[in-house]
């Protein structure tokens, strides 16, 4: 993708104010919180010259349990 430095400072800038706005209320708002998050990588990645889309970032949060084989009461020390 390519952007001009100045629109990617000014959509960081946008992206961090809704980021500043946004309640966390339920898992919907925290998905659309790491999401604006990944936007702001990806933007400054670009800025840095990088393939924003291709850039290597931390892995999302695992949702749901953990796996039966890994379940806390499972762990006992024998």
């Amino acid at each position: 993708m390519t952007l001009s430095r100045r629109c990617a400072e000014t959509l960081i800038d946008l992206v961090e104010i809704k980021l500043s706005c946004l309640e966390i209320t339920d898992r919907e708002d925290q998905r659309e919180k790491e999401l604006l998050q990944r936007c702001v990588q990806e933007l400054n990645a670009e800025l840095r010259g990088e393939n924003g889309a291709l850039a290597n970032f931390a892995a999302p949060k695992r949702r749901g349990r953990r796996p039966k084989h890994l379940q806390l009461h499972d762990l006992h020390i024998a």
